[in-house]
């Protein structure tokens, strides 16, 4: 009796340890650098669910990170006549952004993402140079979960 009692118990510890760990899925970590005028993720996808992105600024100027779904290029993103991205344009989804951060400085941000293409960008403009335009853009995909 104590043995079918036992077997019964591990069962149900495993039915909802398997539960649990379905419910949300793992959390995916993304890690961005950011120089003058690069954007670079490591890994540049991730799959559906919460993607956590931590942010290196090791430029020497501020910069953000701004994460937008689009079907656009990365280099195709409609933009305003300062040469920044137009974050209002149709076919533009701005997700979410970090704080703007200091040379040196760090952030992070967790934003629920579904299967799609991204774009990584810094959308700051200083001395009249838009950091987009010169480059601070990646591509990054969404997969479907497993």
């Amino acid at each position: 009796m104590r043995f079918i009692l036992l077997a019964m118990l591990l069962l149900l510890a495993a039915l909802l340890i398997s539960a649990c760990s379905d419910e949300g899925g793992e959390d995916t970590t993304v890690k961005v650098t950011l120089t003058e005028f690069e954007v670079v993720a490591d890994p540049d996808s991730a799959p559906e669910g919460d993607v956590t992105f931590e942010v290196d600024n090791e430029g020497e100027e501020t910069h953000e990170l701004v994460v937008v779904r689009t079907d656009f290029d990365a280099a195709d993103l409609p933009t305003e006549s300062d040469g920044s991205v137009n974050e209002g344009a149709d076919g533009i989804d701005v997700i979410g952004e970090t704080d703007e951060i200091d040379s040196g400085d760090s952030d992070s941000r967790v934003f629920n993402l579904d299967p799609g293409s991204y774009v990584l960008l810094c959308n700051l403009v200083e001395d009249d140079e838009a950091h987009f335009e010169r480059g601070m853009r990646a591509a990054f995909e969404v997969t479907e979960g497993e």
